[in-house]
């Protein structure tokens, strides 16, 4: 039997269909990708071209650029300046960048570097090298740019809450840039910058101190670099300090402003430079305040200079106005002898006076006899620092000269050598027959055992007796007088038996009896004798011996 399927007939379309199903597919990723073309050509900002001495890390198409810790776009390129003496990164910014792409943008190389502050950029050991952008948004299209000029440092931003102040010294005192500041061994602020300053005689750092610390600082604060290590043995104990680690790692520099003067006003002048004392125990030191203003002189010393070292100060009054930079010494053929010359630095505005300026001042003092001598810090150890004192009125002048001027000088008052003094000492104590002196005290001692003995065998049959005596009911009814004389007569020689007892024959206090012995030995029978006619006949001392 056969079974009779209906198949259902298909009726095929001529017509020709352009779109069907199948089509969404490509489509869709089509609109999807063109919509990422889109989004990614609508957040790409301008190429722009930075100039750099070299290239430190940076590599194209894998390099950053980051500002505020956000990528802002990329390294796309590196080559060579036309000239050969520097390169050209370029790069392609982010679009909401480009109102910061202005004048004041600032561009720098992040990478690692090892330094006496420790270790910078440690966030670049992974992901390498990348630039740094500094900027403020501009208010106007016209004011942006694509050519800039890298900076070999990290920009400082001079308008960030706080202040900044400028102290000079005649080294860097192990303080660098990235150092911080301290106020009561509190961190206010770092240091900026460390440069040596244009005349090259000094070196000028720049500090920033946060806001809020600002009040505390004013025109009679004082900078110093601080100890690592200290020890105090003042108020009769010794103190030892150490400094925190972050302090022995970055060094850093320390503020001190008198407390009485935080409450007054003391404003700082403009442009002033405060000098930075190389410890507390030098800022402690009397000094006279400078703001930088200085000359330097030379000294012709017909002294001997052997402790004479760069940097030790030169002193009017007690107070110090200046140092030492540099000594030049020669032979000098006329007089077979070795010449030097004294360079100092002197803080002529110390002697600011009104209207007139300092180094007219002290050119006015030397007419009225002002001269350098040498002379001794510590007389011991022969130290020496210059001196600036009066020469009994009598006139002289500074010499004009070039490169510097003459100081006219003074020769040295002749002082006692003291080490000398303490080597002739030495010497006489060497030579004392101390092993004589010793052999004749132990003989002295020896020949002193035997009385000593018997002075103690004698004293101690005294107490007996005198205890006897005491304790006699006689011995009650006698005057108060006579009573507390031998009681105190009693107590005299318990004490002196005590103390012949505690020291042995070879002490000090048996030399010092070796004089007195036979008194006391001679008192002593006489007092046995007295207290032996007690014992007979009670009543003598009132009846007489009869």
């Amino acid at each position: 039997m056969q079974h009779q399927y209906n198949i259902p007939k298909v009726k095929e379309s001529k017509a020709i269909k352009i779109l069907t199903t199948i089509w969404m597919v490509p489509i869709l990723a089509m609109i999807i990708a063109l919509w990422l073309a889109f989004q990614y050509y609508a957040k790409i900002g301008p190429t722009i071209a930075i100039s750099f001495k070299s290239n430190a890390g940076l590599i194209a198409n894998q390099s950053q650029i980051k500002f505020k810790d956000v990528t802002i776009g990329m390294v796309t390129k590196i080559s060579l300046s036309e000239d050969g003496t520097g390169v050209i990164i370029q790069a392609r910014m982010n679009k909401e960048v480009t109102p910061y792409l202005n004048a004041k943008a600032k561009f720098w190389i992040v990478h690692p570097d090892v330094d006496a502050n420790g270790i910078t950029g440690m966030d670049t050991l992974l992901s390498g090298s990348y630039l740094e952008l500094y900027g403020s948004k501009s208010h106007s299209e016209e004011e942006n740019q694509q050519q800039f000029i890298g900076l070999d440092d990290p920009y400082i931003d001079y308008d960030a809450k706080g202040r900044y102040y400028q102290l000079f010294a005649p080294n860097t005192n192990n303080v660098n840039e990235g150092s911080n500041v301290y106020y009561r061994m509190m961190k206010v602020g770092r240091v900026e910058r460390v440069t040596v300053s244009p005349d090259g005689k000094h070196i000028n750092f720049t500090l920033f101190v946060e806001d809020k610390y600002t009040p505390f600082i004013n025109s009679k604060s004082q900078f110093y670099t601080p100890s690592n290590f200290a020890m105090d043995f003042s108020k009769a104990k010794m103190d030892f300090t150490i400094a925190n680690f972050s302090q022995i790692v970055h060094g850093g520099i320390a503020i001190y402003t008198p407390s009485q003067t935080i409450t007054q006003y003391h404003p700082i002048p403009e442009n002033h430079l405060f000098p930075l004392y190389k410890s507390l125990t030098e800022m402690k030191s009397k000094h006279l305040a400078s703001n930088g203003e200085e000359k330097v002189y030379q000294f012709n010393f017909q002294d001997k200079i052997t402790n004479l070292e760069i940097g030790i100060p030169i002193k009017f009054n007690e107070f110090q106005i200046g140092y030492v930079n540099d000594i030049e010494s020669h032979y000098d053929d006329v007089t077979q002898s070795i010449q030097s010359t004294v360079f100092g630095i002197v803080h002529v505005d110390v002697f600011d006076s009104n209207a007139t300026k300092g180094e007219a001042i002290i050119t006015q003092l030397v007419q009225k006899g002002l001269k350098a001598q040498l002379a001794q810090s510590m007389p011991m150890i022969g130290s020496q620092f210059i001196n600036l004192i009066f020469d009994n009125n009598q006139t002289a002048t500074i010499v004009k000269n070039q490169p510097y001027d003459i100081f006219p000088t003074l020769q040295a008052t002749t002082q006692p050598d003291m080490m000398a003094e303490v080597n002739a000492i030495l010497i006489k104590v060497k030579n004392l027959p101390i092993e004589k002196l010793l052999n004749a005290l132990t003989s002295m001692v020896d020949e002193n055992k035997q009385p000593i003995q018997v002075l103690i065998g004698t004293l101690t049959k005294t107490v007996e007796n005198l205890n006897k005596l005491t304790n006699a009911q006689l011995f009650q009814s006698m005057p108060n007088e006579i009573n507390q004389s031998l009681k105190e007569l009693q107590q005299t020689l318990q004490t002196i038996q005590n103390l012949t007892q505690s020291y042995n024959n070879d002490s000090q206090f048996s030399l010092e009896l070796s004089a007195t012995l036979k008194e006391v030995s001679l008192a002593a029978e006489s007092i046995e004798r007295v207290s032996r006619k007690l014992e007979k006949k009670p009543n003598a001392l009132l009846l007489g011996d009869d």
